[in-house]
């Protein structure tokens, strides 16, 4: 019998970039394909995605990508995967309008073969046989997925929670869960992001009640910032604004593209009059308006911190406002969202967080939902995926000493290039592969190379040294002394005495050199900066960057 063999991208041991290749008999899926949010932001990257060059040796292998939901951190790096593999792409309607929307800004929408799929629906690809299960989540028309191979079954939970009454959409399918688990399931791939958090994550309705004293307490412009996928959340605040007789202006790009494709698929019911344009909402009184805007993570490009700074198309929030940060905070973002909120002081804006009153509640299985989720699927192997290290092992240590009938071994944790096989007689992790991240210019939606990032640091934390020598072109000698330029460069500076040094050191090291080794330039280069960095290291600890330049006279 063929083993499975599960091969992580992305999203183990990171928040965000979840993307999982799935291979079983010389086929493989892949499911999800998502973007993540980079450490090397200062280093002029905005978005990280899997390095997919790592799937050129399964290119004939892949069959199909599955999305289980459309947050960005599994969909964002569906472009760049379709341009290097063009396979089909399986998901729900919501989840493939927002793929649209995105494959649209790239030009290749009509070079892709989507395919809608519902849940309860079950779906042959290539070798494999998925049943699409309904999942309750903070976006709309979510899957688990039950993927039956030969060897066995997996399931994957995608992003989940067990909401019992949801605001939009039926509750988490426990019912077809229940049947794939009494049928047999080999291994469960569960989310492990709330993992750290005891008891049940809340309903979305739990948030109803803080939202409606807001609209009641407020006697200013509401503004209500939250992700813009979080359809749960944006019902409500449409919902609650229209009871309490305000309409609502969107703003910010995501937020009026979602809003608007939700809307057009039935999935968000907007009460009829209820939406402004931002022109409209300037003439109404400051209690007849609420704004839902993106930014609640501090992005400086989003809607939020323009009205926070005064930047945002003339409308700006001033004293008497009440701002909702309706969001957690993303690991990374805390210096961003100081930020924003010292900007909203500033202004004499209210602000209300979650901390402070219970405006949102988590789209994540805490560790009762992954009791029940292990408990109803009855796996033989649980897989934590989906978070920081630290969560895929207190979700190992809760379902080890909280769920009858699992042991150290019945539970593997895995890493990103690791290759995990699976069968019924065992899992064993059979190959390592070192991963790097592929960055993206916002901007320019260009990838950017690994090699740029690491020189870009280097440069950040070492500075630069230019070196700049003139030579004959024909005697290959050195004509006048060399030059020698720093930025950035910390303990070192043109007046102590290094210069006169340094050029002396290289102009001994070029007469040492046989006139071969300087006539073949790229050589001669090498040999410049070995020499210049020997001596730089001898005058200080750290790695400036060394650029030499050869001109020829």
């Amino acid at each position: 019998m063929s083993k499975i063999e599960i091969i992580p991208l992305g999203g183990i041991g990171e928040f965000g970039m979840n993307c999982m290749g799935i291979r079983y008999g010389g086929e493989m899926i892949v499911v999800d394909a998502g973007m993540g949010f980079p450490e090397e932001t200062p280093f002029g990257v905005d978005i990280s995605i899997p390095n997919f060059d790592f799937l050129e040796e399964y290119r004939d292998d892949l069959t199909a990508i599955i999305l289980t939901h459309g947050h960005e951190d599994h969909i964002g790096a569906l472009p760049y995967i379709l341009k290097k593999f063009n396979v089909p792409v399986y998901s729900s309607r919501f989840t493939l309008a927002l793929c649209e929307r995105r494959l649209e800004e790239y030009d290749m929408l009509d070079d892709v073969l989507m395919h809608r799929v519902e849940a309860g629906d079950r779906v042959s690809v290539g070798g494999f046989d998925i049943e699409f299960i309904h999942a309750s989540h903070s976006l709309v028309e979510c899957f688990s997925l039950a993927i039956h191979t030969p060897a066995g079954t997996l399931i994957h939970t995608g992003d989940y929670k067990i909401d019992d009454t949801p605001v939009i959409g039926k509750p988490y399918d426990l019912k077809m869960l229940q049947r794939i688990g009494d049928e047999g399931v080999l291994a469960l791939l569960c989310d492990s992001t709330n993992a750290t958090v005891a008891g049940r994550t809340p309903s979305e309705q739990a948030v109803i009640p803080a939202f409606e004293e807001i609209f009641e307490e407020s006697e200013g412009r509401l503004f209500v910032s939250t992700f813009s996928s979080s359809m749960h959340r944006l019902q409500i605040v449409f919902d609650v604004a229209h009871e309490f007789g305000r309409r609502v202006c969107v703003l910010g790009r995501s937020m009026q593209r979602n809003v608007e494709i939700a809307s057009d698929h039935g999935l968000l019911k907007i009460p009829r009059g209820c939406m402004a344009t931002l022109g409209e909402s300037r003439a109404l009184d400051d209690d007849e308006i609420c704004y839902l805007v993106t930014g609640s993570q501090g992005e400086m490009r989003a809607a939020l911190w323009g009205l926070a700074t005064g930047t945002y198309k003339g409308l700006e929030i001033s004293k008497g406002d009440t701002v909702v940060l309706s969001a957690r905070i993303i690991p990374g973002n805390e210096k961003n969202i100081s930020r924003l909120i010292g900007h909203l002081y500033k202004r004499g804006a209210n602000i209300i967080e979650e901390k402070r009153r219970l405006v949102h509640v988590s789209g994540h299985a805490s560790q009762e939902d992954i009791k029940i989720m292990v408990e109803t699927a009855q796996p033989k192997f649980v897989v934590p995926i989906h978070g920081e290290y630290r969560m895929l092992f207190r979700q190992k240590e809760f379902i080890k000493n909280h769920v009858a009938g699992y042991a150290d071994e019945d539970i593997i944790l895995i890493e990103n290039g690791e290759v995990l096989e699976l069968d019924e007689y065992g899992a064993r992790i059979i190959e390592k592969h070192d991963l790097y991240k592929t960055f993206i210019d916002e901007e320019s939606l260009e990838e950017i190379e690994y090699d740029i990032i690491r020189e870009r640091k280097k440069l950040a934390y070492g500075g630069m040294i230019s070196l700049v020598v003139t030579v004959d072109r024909k005697k290959h000698t050195l004509v006048g002394e060399p030059q020698i330029t720093l930025n950035g460069v910390a303990g070192l500076d043109m007046t102590n005495g290094f210069a006169a040094a340094a050029r002396s050191a290289v102009a001994e090291a070029i007469d040492e050199m046989k006139p071969a080794q300087i006539a073949d330039r790229s050589v001669f280069k090498e040999n410049l900066r070995i020499h210049l960095k020997r001596y730089v290291q001898k005058e200080l600890s750290g790695k400036p960057v060394i650029v030499t330049t050869v001109v020829e006279v």
